[in-house]
């Protein structure tokens, strides 16, 4: 389905705006990948950042008006109109940087509601990636680019040869991108983020800091030494952490990419064509791990614990000498600075096939078939095994350090490394140069692996019937009917810690089976009401079109989706359009759970958890939890309090089950927009559109934060709080041992609290805001001009979890994990071309907005249970790139040949500073100190490119 948003061949999307773009922009953004050509569209919400390494939140797929991300993703990603095999370690999503940029002709940007013609998924829109129908010759480029401790190589080329009646093309790219570590960046290796007013929110230093839990004598002081040579202990609150670690890790990974397209065309006779293709693509990220560590890990001294589990290197800090037990927050740095690695390979195989009967007076049959297979994997290799650490620290795999607890929930499985002493100890308290650790010990600390693979294998098959049913006064009116049936199977294997000591002699492993298909039928009548030689006063032409789908689906029911949209012409230059539509997004497999398995899934789990921040007056009784403080102090929380921190230490309980745990259904769109497109016959050149939207978003499927939970009425009842222990059975009720789920790591002594963040349709958005572009071509002499902007501005953006209060979001980032609700962004272009030499100017613009992250230095504010203001001002961000090339004119013997040079970010500015991190790269914490949804860490970035013509 060549036509975006239509099942009609030839006819173009009614009632919507459309952003293309094309084989010109291809060139002049250098784009190494489809994810960074999209990410020059202003509406896509990953405009503006980095597109290198897996991404959790939304693997490779673009996302438009930021509407939901990670499972909710509410954006189509299609091939051709065929979907994309589906990819990624958790939500099978779709990787269109598999097809070779060289492929490419264009990228069609339909932001509306379009599940009527393509089912599930496109509430936002849809994102199709147009390959070439045919090509003739030989076309390479090399394109090489270099930055601050950075560089990327590029090779695509496409060889093609044409008949009279088709053709055949084989298109192929490689890629390799550095790795970018945090150090090579001032704003993420700063280590200490205090000067310039952030927090760093990590008490994890090494040598270790310390809370004294236990004396020989004497009243046990509160709050933390910093180190054991400190004198005086200090507030356990944010504003007090000395450590950010992030400095350690890598920003963005290495990433390697190979890939492969093959295409055939050809028309039989006159009747029957036939498009074949195939496509294969191998990715591989590698990147340093940043160190491990403890956190609230109990140490013993003289007297303490058991016999033999007094740790033979404790030290009291010089503030409190007659500590003999404390809990221990220690960073594990090693003088190689190795702390394991983390890698990411997918390989996939996708190959389509569309056969086109013509029947005569213009009907035809359209058979298409798309096949995919990916296998995703996400290794973890010699990283930090926390087990090891706790069974050299205190003598037991538990942080607690109680030597009977079992560390396999619902199994007794002890394990000790009793008694300690100075060859099998671990020493926190001394830096590195001065640790008395030993060797064998060290070397243990690195040990920790972990595999998650996953394989997902999906068809699509589409019969389509389409054709002119009869004329009206206006025109021909077109239908076009049709059958779908989708089927899709997905394996996750899973392997890692049973918290027992080193994987290699402690390890599980998990298999999750999932399958579904979907049969669907669909419609669409494109209705000419008026045409042009109707004569009509203000109606040059109007048209309407209508079109609906059924989908039914083996997991999770049926949905019906209409769209209406119509086009009216005022005149052959002025065009005002609209449309409604209902769309949904079917819960992705992965996310449902396992049945068999009390509903567990690859992200999900069941154990202990840390400490939460709640409000009293949502929680009355969490004024009776042991140590519960007032937020960012020590001072113990009474009824007049605000909010009380809870859960340091091991105190609480946390699941997260699959959808299928909580009846989890599609998640459903309703949208309309309205706008017009401008391109006077008075001003050739010039074209423009302007379109208000409003989209709804119900029921997206959500792993609710804990923020969210205690801060919204309608999820308040996921936290339960048990001032004097919950009971043995209601832990196992929340654990879902019955049904087959297993509880991950060990079970508190004492459980306070416990909070359910399984997924659910939990989150609702209402967001509305204005698209506008404008292009304008014109030439003075012998010199042809560009002049041109495109932007996605937010009006409107709320939001509510369970049908709660409704509170606003927008132009802030943070408040939800997965997706950013910046109010501005836009990128303007200035260009020029002369005699085969071309230079073009854009400007990036992403408006200032508040960080609302749970990092956030200023506190969010909350009323009555919902945010009201607070959190961090994050400037503005504007950067300049520019493209340069030359063209070699005909009669040289390098006609058609381009030289370019591509500079991003001309003047090599900063990310605006933002206190967290939102990077979600595999299996790393990288990104403190820029937000990674909109913005670039690598700096200034030249380009310098061949581009061949044969």
């Amino acid at each position: 389905m060549l036509v975006t948003g239509s099942s009609i061949r030839g006819a173009v999307p009614v009632g919507s705006n459309m952003v293309a773009v094309g084989q010109d922009t291809i060139e002049k953004t250098a784009a190494i990948n489809l994810s960074s050509l999209v990410n020059t569209v202003p509406a896509i919400s990953t405009s503006g950042s980095l597109a290198q390494g897996e991404n959790v939140f939304s693997y490779y797929s673009p996302q438009i008006h930021s509407l939901a991300g990670s499972s909710s993703n509410t954006t189509l990603v299609v091939a051709d109109g065929l979907r994309i095999p589906g990819g990624g370690t958790q939500f099978n999503q779709s990787d269109p940087n598999i097809i070779p940029i060289s492929a490419i002709q264009r990228v069609e940007v339909l932001a509306d509601g379009a599940s009527s013609v393509y089912g599930s998924d496109a509430v936002a829109g849809v994102v199709n990636f147009i390959t070439r129908r045919t090509f003739d010759g030989f076309e390479s480029n090399v394109a090489y680019g270099f930055a601050d401790g950075y560089d990327n190589l590029d090779l695509n080329m496409i060889w093609g040869h044409t008949w009279e009646t088709g053709g055949v093309y084989f298109a192929s790219q490689y890629n390799n991108t550095s790795e970018l570590m945090a150090r090579d960046r001032p704003f993420t290796s700063r280590g200490d983020y205090r000067p310039i007013g952030s927090n760093n929110n990590s008490f994890q230093c090494s040598p270790s800091t310390m809370t004294v839990t236990g004396v020989s004598s004497g009243a046990t002081p509160s709050g933390v030494f910093l180190s054991p040579d400190a004198a005086a202990s200090v507030a356990n609150t944010p504003s007090n952490a000395p450590c950010n670690n992030s400095l350690y890790a890598t920003l963005v990974p290495e990433q390697y990419r190979l890939n492969g397209l093959v295409k055939i065309v050809n028309e039989f006779n006159d009747r029957l064509t036939v498009v074949g293709m195939v496509n294969f693509n191998r990715q591989q990220s590698e990147f340093a791990q940043a160190p491990g560590g403890l956190t609230s890990a109990t140490a013993f001294g003289p007297g303490q614990g058991v016999a033999g589990q007094q740790n033979p290197f404790f030290r009291a800090p010089a503030g409190a000498p007659n500590a003999t037990r404390e809990s221990i927050t220690w960073l594990a740095l090693r003088e190689d600075g190795d702390y394991g690695t983390a890698e990411t390979q997918a390989d996939v195989a996708y190959a389509t096939l569309n056969v086109t009967y013509e029947l005569g007076n213009d009907w035809s049959v359209s058979l298409e078939d798309g096949l995919g297979w990916n296998r995703s994997a996400g290794n973890a290799i010699n990283t930090f095994c926390t087990a090891c650490a706790l069974l050299a620290l205190n003598g037991t795999a538990q942080a607690s350090g109680n030597p009977t607890a079992s560390n396999i929930a619902g199994q007794n499985v002890v394990a000790l490394n009793l008694p300690l002493t100075t060859s099998n100890a671990l020493d926190v308290w001394n830096p590195l140069g001065a640790n008395l650790t030993s060797p064998a010990v060290l070397r243990q600390l690195y040990s920790a692996n972990t595999e998650n693979t996953n394989f997902n294998t999906t068809n699509q098959t589409r019969l389509t019937f389409q054709g002119p049913v009869f004329n009206v006064p206006a025109g021909e009116v077109k239908v076009a009917v049709g059958a779908e049936y989708f089927w899709h199977e997905q394996t996750q294997k899973i392997s890692g810690s049973n918290n027992t000591g080193p994987t290699t002699t402690g390890s599980n492993f998990r298999v999750y089976n999932y399958d579904r298909n979907v049969k669907s039928a669909f419609a669409e009548v494109l209705l000419p009401v008026i045409s042009s030689e109707m004569g009509i006063p203000f109606v040059h032409q109007f048209d309407l079109n209508i079109s609906g789908r059924y989908d039914e689906y083996s997991d999770v029911g049926d949905t019906k989706n209409p769209k209406y949209a119509f086009n009216w012409d005022l005149s052959p230059s002025f065009r005002v359009r609209g449309n409604y539509a209902s769309a949904f997004v079917a819960p992705p497999l992965a996310v449902i759970g396992d049945p068999s398995q009390g509903y567990l899934y690859a992200s999900g789990s069941v154990g202990p958890t840390g400490t939460i921040n709640v409000p009293v007056a949502n929680y009355p009784d969490v004024v009776n939890v042991p140590g519960a403080v007032v937020q960012n102090t020590n001072t113990p929380c009474t009824a007049s309090s605000d909010v009380c921190t809870i859960g340091q230490g091991n105190l609480a309980m946390r699941r997260q089950l699959g959808g299928g745990f909580s009846n989890m259904v599609p998640q459903k769109g309703r949208s309309w927009s309205f706008g017009f497109d401008f391109a006077p016959e008075w001003l050739p050149g010039f074209t423009s559109a302007v379109t208000f939207f409003h989209n709804k978003f119900i029921g997206g499927v959500s792993s609710p934060s804990p923020t969210a939970i205690v801060n919204s009425r309608g999820l308040n009842d996921l936290l339960t709080i048990c001032p004097s222990g919950c009971t043995e059975q209601q832990i196992l009720e929340f654990a879902n041992v019955a049904d087959g789920a297993t509880i991950n790591g060990a079970v508190p002594p004492v459980v306070y609290y416990m909070i359910d963040q399984s997924s659910r349709n939990a989150l609702n958005l209402l967001l509305e805001g204005i698209d506008y572009t404008f292009m304008y071509d014109f030439s003075i002499g012998n010199v042809d001009f560009t002049v041109g902007d495109s932007a996605s501005y937010f009006t409107k953006y709320t939001q509510n979890f369970g049908g709660g209060t409704e509170f606003d979001i927008l132009d802030t980032s943070g408040f939800n994990t997965t997706f950013p609700s910046i109010r501005f962004k836009h990128r303007a272009q200035v260009g020029m071309a002369l005699n085969g030499f071309s230079a073009d100017v854009f400007w990036n613009h992403t408006g200032g907005y508040k960080n609302w992250s749970s990092s956030s230095v200023n506190p969010i504010i909350v009323e009555s249970g919902v945010p009201i203001g607070g959190g961090d001002d994050v400037e503005a961000a504007n950067t300049f790139d520019l493209h340069a090339q030359y063209m070699f004119a005909d009669g040289s013997r390098f006609k058609g040949w381009i030289v370019s040079l591509d500079v991003r970010n001309v003047t090599d500015e900063d990310p605006s500073f933002y206190n967290g991190n939102t990077s979600g790269i595999f299996g790393n914490a990288a990104g403190w100190g820029y937000n990674g949804f909109v913005s670039n860490p690598v700096g200034r970035l030249i380009t310098l490119g061949l581009r061949t013509r044969m």
